[in-house]
Formats: structure tokens, sequence, C-alpha cells
């Protein structure tokens, strides 16, 4: 009986002068009966004692008692003495129980049965679970927590690395894993492999600006860490985005528009919780030959504002590397539904370790509590910048007062083991923090530290089709020498050229955050005629865009003196500016009417400026790493040379610049766009104008922003513009349940136009130009073989139009495709 039925029954049965003393016992027993019936526990799968989130839990005559957290625990409270309750869950044989008097904690093990998320017939208008997600999709936007003005939490993240036992039952969990003597039984029964603790504060204002600023860090057997794990970067935060991310990998969410086209959608259960309200329990799947990155799961919908209360997903297909699971728990915080709980589970499947002679996979467990959450606080635009991620000066020294302060329970025996264990593996067996530094400057520097020193892996070997094979060696100094100064030096023999390449020089670090930099460099040695260089994306040597410089002629051989200054200017834009003094020596000659060039001075000043709007960066404690953005980058360069300054012969200006676009389509692929174009003034040797860049031979390597069927050095141009398109649809339309055959198809054409308008009227020019345009297109099917470093594939492309070959056969350049994970 409500407290208003109450007091409508007392003002029918007393009169006026006894109504108030009633009022007043009523609103004193009222709060003392309401708690005096309440049990707490927690519910685990009884094959593998992990917790089961999202259980339903139901008490007495079938009042709805509520649901277990992310964790597995439960709180009911009624007025009435529990005397039964009840436990459901899909997937698993429900459990009703007689309650004892006097119960207060109850904990619970669930059976597992066969379970299938299948397809069944439905015919048209008789889905129940469509109107239900038509309203949740109604309502997206207003349950959103990113359609709020302002928002504001503090996330408390844990994440433990351990091994994966889930295929065990609980009797064979024990003797599998824990009868044997082996070293790491012992370790596994005691404590994990792993386990890392984030706390940050982070906060958002519409429309799209966000932080997240880290108070505390702390890694088992690290003293320093600069890794920084947060459920939420594992996950989209919340479930309303038309594509959900798990683990950078982008899935067609079941509650975008136009869903219920690419989803199978079944109500499993429907449970009202009292005041008109009602709980949908609402299973979803990919359809068969839906042609989509899907999940597959299930979500419990309250009909209260129509909003996802919890939400369990995986992945339809495997990535191959690992098996993600995601789990999500919403409620509702000052009138608004928002987060409380994310867990992220990935278990790596080649990642195996070995306990008693069984290989089990390693797998990372993670859990985000978010709490003392605030809807629509005053933020102002200064509290955010491009820096989305960034750390407090003694995130990583804080004690454990601050830890226990920030726990969502308290530490417990296993965990302090594990901290025990690591750290200890840390001081006397190998220092985890060197490890650590090793792995960052492996994966961002392609180097490896040595005491005050990095060594350039890059220069170790090297390899060019006009050059051949390199050896040589190049360091810098560190952060151990100086956090203001680096010095740098490298040497490189070429075998078949015969000469060497070296240089060195100073740079001055003028401020981390706005990555400005001053510096001098020397370097003698090769480089190409009429390149297209200075706007490289990509770090990595292994990536399949550096593949092109393999192509590249090197028929000059030069020596330069630069001095250079960097500096990010705003949000937005990062500026250089490049002032040289460069003698060349031209290995072969491009003329117009037989007037070649052997060599050459160029004094030179360029400026160059980079622009990519709203791109968000990660500032660490070593340095700043950028995390992209999804507008396109644009480059710019002006470079000018002068004549008679310091003996220098030519005078002119060159303009380049380069767009490119990645566009994400969860139905249908990636579209990636490159744009280049340049001009340089006709008062430019032709050795110094573009030369177009074309890999084509009968087989070779396909590299992406290049010509496929155009040969090196064919064609010069004073300006030009060219356009690479592609687009790669992933495993949507060769889908197959191989580990290792995963082939993707891709499609790409690419067209170009440049002229050289004194070179037009000269027969006795040595190259071509290509003002009529060229036009190539191309098929490639990637991921022929598909394992956790290597993907490989085949691919062809075709000339054609005003530059085509009269012979078919040779219009044709056969590709390998294939990329390099280290």
């Amino acid at each position: 009986m409500s407290f208003m039925r109450n007091v409508r029954f007392i003002r029918l049965r007393h009169t006026s002068r006894i109504i108030l003393p009633c009022l007043l016992l009523l609103l004193f027993l009222t709060p003392c009966r309401a708690q005096q019936y309440a049990i707490t526990g927690k519910v685990t799968d009884a094959a593998n004692r992990q917790a089961l989130a999202f259980v339903n839990v139901v008490v007495n005559d079938g009042q709805y008692g509520g649901m277990t957290d992310i964790d597995g625990k439960y709180e009911v409270v009624s007025p009435a003495p529990i005397t039964h309750i009840g436990f459901s869950y899909i997937g698993y044989e429900a459990k009703h129980l007689d309650v004892a008097s006097g119960t207060e904690k109850l904990h619970v093990a669930l059976q597992p049965i066969a379970f299938e998320l299948g397809e069944v017939t439905v015919k048209a208008g008789e889905n129940p679970a469509h109107r239900i997600i038509d309203s949740v999709v109604a309502y997206r936007r207003r349950n959103a927590p990113d359609g709020l003005q302002s928002y504001a939490f503090t996330l408390y993240d844990k994440m433990v690395i351990t091994i994966d036992s889930s295929e065990l039952g609980t009797q064979n969990m024990d003797s599998v894993i824990f009868s044997g003597q082996t070293e790491m039984a012992q370790i596994l029964e005691k404590n994990d492999l792993m386990v890392m603790e984030t706390v940050s504060e982070q906060s958002f204002m519409a429309p799209d600006h966000k932080r997240q600023h880290v108070v505390g860090n702390k890694v088992s057997g690290l003293k320093n860490p600069s890794l920084y794990y947060m459920v939420s970067n594992m996950q989209s935060t919340n479930f309303y985005e038309d594509n959900f991310s798990i683990a950078e990998h982008n899935y067609l969410n079941p509650i975008s528009r136009g869903s219920k086209r690419h989803y199978f959608f079944r109500l499993e259960a429907t449970m009202p919780i009292g005041q008109g309200d009602t709980l949908y329990v609402i299973s979803f799947h990919p359809k068969e030959r839906a042609g989509i990155d899907g999940l597959n799961g299930t979500m419990t919908v309250n009909s209260d504002g129509w909003a996802i209360q919890n939400v369990k997903a995986s992945p339809a297909k495997s990535t191959g590397l690992f098996k993600a699971t995601i789990q999500q728990l919403y409620e509702k915080v000052e009138g608004h539904w928002f987060p409380k709980q994310l867990n992220t589970n990935l278990i790596f499947s080649g990642l195996a370790v070995n306990v008693n002679g069984n290989a089990f996979p390693m797998s990372a467990i993670g859990k985000g509590y978010l709490y003392n959450i605030r809807i629509n606080p005053k933020l102002d635009r200064s509290d955010f910048s491009e820096i989305l991620v960034d750390a407090a000066p003694d995130a990583a020294r804080r004690d454990e007062k601050f830890w226990t302060a920030h726990r969502i329970d308290s530490l417990s025996e296993r965990t302090a083991a594990t901290y025990a264990f690591v750290d200890s593996i840390s001081k006397h067996v190998v220092d985890l923090d060197v490890m650590l530094n090793l792995a960052e400057n492996l994966t961002f520097n392609n180097a490896i530290p040595i005491g005050m020193f990095d060594v350039k892996l890059g220069q170790l070997i090297s390899y060019s089709f006009s050059r051949g094979i390199g050896f040589g060696l190049g360091a810098a100094t560190n952060d151990r020498f100086s956090r203001l100064i680096r010095l740098n030096a490298y040497g490189s023999y070429w075998f078949n050229a015969k000469r060497p390449d070296f240089g060195g020089g100073i740079q001055f670090n003028l401020s981390r955050r706005r990555q400005a930099t001053a510096g001098l460099q020397f370097s003698q040695g090769s480089d190409a005629i009429g390149g297209f260089d200075g706007f490289n994306e990509t770090g990595s040597i292994l990536a399949p865009s550096n593949y092109k410089y393999l192509y590249e002629n090197i028929d000059v051989y030069q020596r330069k003196v630069q001095a250079s200054l960097t500096s990010r200017i705003g949000e937005h834009l990062k500026g250089f500016i490049n002032l040289s003094l460069c003698d060349k020596n031209y290995q072969k000659a491009y003329y117009i009417s037989s007037d070649s060039l052997a060599q050459a001075r160029y004094a030179t000043a360029e400026i160059k400026l980079r622009f990519a709007y709203k791109e968000k960066f990660v500032q660490t404690t070593n340095s700043i790493r950028s995390l992209g953005t999804l507008y396109p980058i644009v480059w710019f360069s002006y470079l000018r040379s002068f004549k008679d300054v310091l003996s220098s012969q030519y005078a002119f200006n060159r303009y380049k610049i380069q767009l490119t676009k990645n566009f994400y389509f969860s139905r249908f692929g990636v579209t990636q766009i490159l744009m280049q174009g340049g001009w340089v003034d006709a008062s430019a040797p032709v050795v110094e104008a573009f030369d177009m860049l074309g890999t084509g031979e009968s087989f070779g390597l396909y590299a992406p922003g290049s010509f496929s069927t155009m040969l090196y050095d064919e064609f010069f141009c004073d300006r030009f513009i060219a356009l690479y398109l592609s687009h790669n649809f992933g495993g949507l339309l060769l889908p197959t349940g191989s580990s290792w055959f995963k082939p993707e198809l891709i499609l790409a054409t690419n067209i170009a136009w440049g002229d050289m308008k004194r070179a037009t009227s000269s027969p006795a020019k040595n190259f071509n130009t290509i003002e009529k345009g060229y036009f190539e297109s191309g098929i490639v099917i990637d991921g022929l073989l598909n394992i956790s470093t290597v993907k490989a594939g085949v691919g062809t492309f075709y000339r054609y139009g005003p530059y085509s070959f009269d012979n078919v056969r040779e219009n044709f350049a056969w590709k390998l495709s294939l990329s390099l994970n280290m």
C-alpha cells in the first residue's frame, strides 16, 4: 500500500484531531519497514564461476526485485518478508529458491544450457520486438549522453591480465590448472599475470568537446607507467552511436536507423516493474547475408523513456586476433539515463600460456565504474583543447589512501598478491619499466633504447630497386641524456650504388605540448629527382603506402644543410619552416633540348602547413601522440628558391598540396581518397619539376598512393593533379569462418593530369607529359593469407585511355599485396 493510499485511509477512518499524530507515526515507521527485509548476493555461472550480469531477480509472488550488475551482484528490498526468490537469464536454467527467515545474503550459481540466437520466420508486422526497437531508435537522441549540453563524471578502471579457463567446468578447472606442481600453476593459484588501475575525470560539452584527465595510474611492476588504460577507450562509452566501437573496430549498431533491415530481433522476456513501466529483454544478431560488421547480443529496454538499461554484445564475426565481449549498465541520474558500469573482456586466441601441459589463451578483463556523475554542469570552453587524454604530474605516485577512496571494492587478496608478485619480478628478474620503454620505442619510434641513446632500426638495413641493399647505423640521444636537446647521427652504405649516405644534427625541444622544436641538420646522400615528398602520414617503414619509395629513381647525390622550426599553431594547425642550402649532382639527364643539367646549388626557404580539423592527442609523460581525426587532413607547402644567395643558381617558386580522407561505412567498408597537386615555375630546371611516381612492372608490390601501371620516370610535369581512389569492402562480400583465410575485396582507380608547356613543342625532350589524362583501375583480393603479423593477397591493374599501350598485355600489372604488423 503506497504512502498516499495510507493517507486516504486514515482520513476516512479517523477524526481530524488524530490525523497529524498518525501521519507523523507513519512517516517514522515507513522507512524502517522499507529496509527491514533485504537480501544481497552474487550470481555466477555454475560451469566456470564467472559473474553473470543482468540476471533478473524476482521475489515472492512475482514482484520484480531488480537485476544483477556487471559484477553479478544484486540487492533486493521488500516491504514484506522474502519467502521466495527466483533468478532467470537467457541461456541459463531458471532457479527458484525458498528463503529461510532471517536470510540476508544468498549466492546463486546458474546452470548454462544450450542457447542459440536462432532466426525464426516472422510474418511482416508480427515481430513484437520491432515496436520496441522503433521506440528505442525514436528516443535515441534524447537518451544519448552526448545529446546533453554537458556532463562530467569520475571513472575508475581496472584491467586484469590472466588466462581464459571459461571452457573448463568448475571441477575440471581445479584439476587441470591447480593440481599440478608447475611454476605457472602455482602462480595462477594465488594471483593473475598483471593488473592495472586508472582513475580519470572525464567531461563533455556540446557539441563535441571532450577531455579525459588521468588523476591516478597504477600498473603492477611499473614505477613510472605511461600506459593509461581506460575501458571507455576499448569500447564506445554509450550504446547510442550509429557505429559502435570495440577495440578500435566499428560495428553497425543494432539500434541505428534502418537496423531492422540488417538485424534479426527477438523479444525474449517481458517484466512489469511497477509504476506502469516494463522491462523488455531483446536478443539480436545480423541477418544471414546481411553484409555488415554486426554484433550478437541481448539488450534490456526500459519503457521509461524507451532507454537501454543494459546491453551485452560481441562481434558476430571474429577478428582472428581476439574474441571480445562488452557489457554496459545504465541508471537514471538526475532524470537522465546514463552509463554506470562498462565491461570489456578480450580473449587472445593467438597468445597462450602453458599450464600443466595445457595451453590456455590469455585474456584481458576490463571493468569501468562511473560515479560523481553530474548532468549539465557549468563548463567552460577553455577547459577543452586538442589534448583529449592527459595525466596529472603525480598520477603515477598516488598512495594507498587515494586508491582506497576510489576503488569500488576493497583491494582483494588476489589483486594484492598480483601487485606483490609482478613488482617482485620487476625488481629482481626483469625491469618492466625498461621493457615498456622498449615496446613504446619500437612501436612509435622504430628504435631500441640503449642507455642514453635510441638505436634507429630503419637505418640497420634498407632496400630500393635502384640502389639495391644498404646497411648502416643510426642513433639519437633520448630523455636520459636531456629532455631539451636531441643529438642524432646516421650512416649507411649502398652496395649497388657504391656510395655512402650519412649525416647528423641537433634538435631543441621547445615545448612538448605544442610539439615545438628547432633544429640544424647536415646530410649527404642519395635523393629522388622530382619527388613529391614531405607529407607522409605513416610512420611505419612497413606500411604498404611506403612501398612506393622502393621504386623511386635515386638519381641525385646531394649535400644539404637545413635549419628548421616546427610548432603546433592553435588546435588544428601545425607549421614548419625550413631554410636550406643544397648542392646537387644529377646522375641522370632529363632535358627539353639536350641542355641537361649536371649539378646545381639551391638556397631555399619553405613554409609548410598541416591542417587536421579536430585532431585529438594523448599526452603521456614522454610524448604526445595523435589519435587521428574524422575530417580530411590537408598539407600545403610553398618553397622559394633564391638566386645569387651563397652562390645559388636558380630562382623559382614551387607549390604542393595534398588531401587525405577515409570514409567508414559499417555496411560497405572503407573508402580512401588521396589527392595531390603541384605547380612549379617554368624558370626551374626540368630536374626540379614533378616526376609522376609510377610503380609499374609486370609483377610487383601493391603500393597505395602510386600509379601501379605507370613506369617510373615515364612522365614529368611543371603542374599536375592526381586522384587516388580505393574502396575496401573488408570481409563483407567474401565472408569466411577461417582463422587465416579472410579475403578482402579492394577496388581502386587512379587518375592524373599534368603538363609542361615549355616542353610541349620540343621534339628533343627525353620524357613525356600527361596533358591528355592518365587512367588506371584495378582489383585486389587482400587477406588470402591473414595471420597475426602478416596479411597477403594478389591483384591486377589495367592501364587505359590516351596513354595505354597497343599491346593489351602490356597494360596489365600484377600485384602482391603485403602488410606486416610488427
